[in-house]
C-alpha cells in the first residue's frame, strides 16, 4: 500500500529546529486525531537516533489506575525502556545527595522487589528485568562507599519519609535513583545525544481521566522547576495531543471563563508546535487512488492508469477541503484502503420510463465513495457543513479542468425533480434566490446512455443577463466565487428524493 509511506522530510526539519532550541525543554506536539502524529514521531526518532534517545510513555495504560499508582507506573515504564538501551553500568555516577543511596549493595534487592510489584500492574514479563538487575547488584557492590550522616537527624528522617512514600511526586526511592543513574550513564556514554521523554496518545484517554493524568505529569514538572530541569533529568519532554481538543474538554469541564492558557502553558517552554500534514496528504491523493482496491474495471482504470479524469479531479477537489477542515484524517484514508471498494449499483428512473445506473453516473459514484469513506451520508453532510463554515464561497476558475462538470453535476441533482434528467432538452435553467445564483446547464448521457452527466454552460447572479456565447466565459467569469459546497450539500440532500430501485 504505497499511500502509507508519505514523505515527512519537510515537517521533520521544521520540528527538529523547534526541538533543538536550547531553552525549549518541554514541547506540546499538536495535531488532529488520526493525522499521523505517532507515525511521524516514531519515524522522526528512528531517523534521528544518532542525536536523540527516546523513551515513550502511553498514558492510556494508566487511565484505569489509581492516581498514586500512576506515579509508580510511570517510573516502571521509564526504567523498563532504559534497561533495554543496554547502558554501561560501570559508568554510572550520581551527583545528587539522595542518589548516593543507590550505591549501597542491599538496594539491588529492593529494586527487584519494587519492579516486581509494578510488573503485576502492567502484566510484563519479570524475566526481562530481573536478570539484568541481579547482575547490576553485583556490580554495585564494587562501588559501595561510606556515607556522611546528616547531623540534623530529625529533618533527615522527615525528608526520608516523603522521599520513600509511594505514589507522591516527592517520592525518590531506589527506582527513581535507578532512572536518574541510567540516564546519566546514557548521557555519559554519548554526550552528543539528547534524552527525550515522549508522552503519546493523550487523544485516546477518556475525558474523565485526561486532566487527572495531565496533573500527574504536571506535578513531575513542577517538582524541579526551581532547578530548571525535568524530573529524572530528561533533556526534553514532548506531550503529544490535539491542543484544540484538550481546550474543548477543559472548557466543557471547568467552564469557558476558566483560564486554559494558564493551565496548559506549564507543559511547554516556548510555543505549541502545530503539526501540519494536511498539505502532504492532499499532494499524495494520487497514491491514495492507486491504492484503492476496486472490482469495477472502469473505475480501476480511472484510479490507477489515467488519473486525468473527472472522477479523480472531482474527488481531489472535494477531499482536499474535507482534509483541510479535519473531517478526513490520514487514519480515515488508511482504514478505507484496508477493504475492497464495493459500490451498490442502483437505477434512477427518468422520463419515458428510461433508467440510468448509479455506477455509470459519475457524480453519484463520487458521492457514494465519499459516503463510504466517512461512514454515512449524515457524516458527509456534517463534513460539508464544516467546510461551509470555513469556506462559504469557493473560487471557481472556468479554465480549470472540468469546472463545467463540477457545477453542472451538482445542479443536475438539485434540479432533477424539475428536469427528470431529460437528455432531450438542449438547455436547462436553474435559479436559487437563497444563493443568489442562476445556472444554465445541460444533462447529457454517458457512454451507452447508461448514465447522466451534467455540464454547466453559464452562470451568474439573479438578475444578470446571461451571455449566449460560451467562448466568452473564461473572460467574463475568471475569478468568480461561488457557494459550491452549499450546492453540493443541496445535491446530497436531494438524493433522498431520487426515484430509485435496486
Amino acid at each position: 500500500m504505497e499511500f502509507i509511506n508519505l514523505p515527512i522530510e519537510k515537517e521533520s526539519k521544521r520540528f527538529k529546529n523547534h526541538l533543538l532550541v536550547k531553552e525549549n525543554e518541554r514541547i506540546i506536539f499538536s495535531g488532529i486525531f488520526g493525522i499521523g502524529k505517532t507515525f511521524f514521531i516514531d519515524k522522526f526518532f528512528e531517523n534521528n537516533c544518532d542525536e536523540f534517545i527516546e523513551i515513550k510513555l502511553n498514558p492510556v495504560n494508566y487511565s484505569v489506575s489509581q492516581t498514586e499508582d500512576i506515579f509508580e507506573l510511570i517510573k516502571f515504564d521509564i526504567a523498563f525502556q532504559l534497561l533495554g538501551k543496554n547502558p554501561t553500568y560501570e559508568k554510572i555516577k550520581f551527583d545528587k545527595t539522595f542518589s548516593s543511596l543507590f550505591y549501597i549493595s542491599e538496594n539491588y534487592k529492593e529494586l527487584v522487589k519494587n519492579l516486581a510489584i509494578s510488573l503485576t500492574k502492567l502484566d510484563r514479563r519479570i524475566e526481562a528485568i530481573a536478570e539484568p538487575l541481579l547482575n547490576l547488584g553485583e556490580k554495585i557492590n564494587k562501588f559501595q562507599e561510606e556515607h556522611e550522616i546528616d547531623e540534623k537527624e530529625e529533618i533527615t528522617k522527615f525528608l526520608e519519609f516523603f522521599k520513600l512514600k509511594k505514589g507522591t511526586p516527592r517520592e525518590e526511592d531506589s527506582i527513581t535513583d535507578l532512572i536518574n543513574g541510567l540516564l546519566e550513564t546514557l548521557k555519559t556514554n554519548d554526550a552528543k545525544k539528547k534524552t527525550v521523554l515522549v508522552i503519546d496518545d493523550l487523544d485516546r484517554i477518556d475525558p474523565e481521566h485526561i486532566f487527572r493524568i495531565l496533573n500527574v505529569f504536571s506535578s513531575h514538572f513542577d517538582y524541579y522547576n526551581f532547578e530548571g530541569e525535568n524530573k529524572f533529568g530528561f533533556d526534553k519532554i514532548i506531550l503529544i495531543c490535539d491542543i484544540e481538543n484538550i481546550r474543548g474538554i477543559f472548557n466543557h469541564r471547568y467552564g469557558i471563563k476558566t483560564d486554559f492558557n494558564g493551565y496548559i502553558d506549564k507543559f511547554y517552554s516556548l510555543e505549541v508546535f502545530n503539526y501540519d500534514f494536511t498539505k502532504i496528504i492532499i499532494e499524495s491523493l494520487d497514491k491514495f487512488y492507486r491504492s484503492i482496491k476496486v472490482d469495477n474495471k472502469k473505475l480501476d482504470d480511472y484510479f490507477k492508469i489515467n488519473q486525468d479524469n473527472y472522477y479523480t479531479k472531482e474527488l481531489t477537489f472535494i477531499l482536499s477541503y474535507l482534509i483541510q477542515v479535519n473531517s478526513i484524517s490520514m487514519r480515515t484514508l488508511i482504514n478505507f484502503l484496508k477493504s475492497d471498494l464495493e459500490l451498490p449499483n442502483y437505477t434512477v428512473k427518468t422520463v419515458a420510463n428510461r433508467k440510468i445506473h448509479s455506477i455509470q453516473t459519475p457524480i453519484l459514484t463520487i458521492i457514494q465513495i465519499i459516503e463510504k469513506l466517512l461512514g454515512s451520508r449524515k457524516n458527509f453532510l456534517n463534513a460539508i457543513g464544516k467546510v461551509i463554515e470555513r469556506y462559504p464561497i469557493i473560487e471557481v476558475i472556468p479554465y480549470n479542468d472540468y469546472w463545467d462538470a463540477r457545477i453542472g453535476n451538482v445542479i443536475m441533482l438539485i434540479d432533477h425533480q424539475n428536469t427528470k434528467l431529460d437528455f432531450s432538452k438542449d438547455i436547462q435553467h436553474f435559479s436559487s434566490n437563497e444563493l443568489n445564483l442562476q445556472v444554465d446547464y445541460e444533462v447529457n448521457p454517458t457512454d451507452g446512455h447508461y448514465g447522466a452527466y451534467g455540464k454547466a454552460l453559464r452562470y451568474g447572479k439573479i438578475g444578470d443577463v446571461m451571455v449566449d456565447n460560451p467562448s466568452s466565459f473564461s473572460f467574463q467569469l475568471s475569478g468568480t466565487y461561488l457557494p459550491y459546497f452549499q450546492l453540493l450539500q443541496m445535491a446530497v440532500e436531494k438524493l433522498n428524493f431520487l426515484d430509485t430501485e435496486e
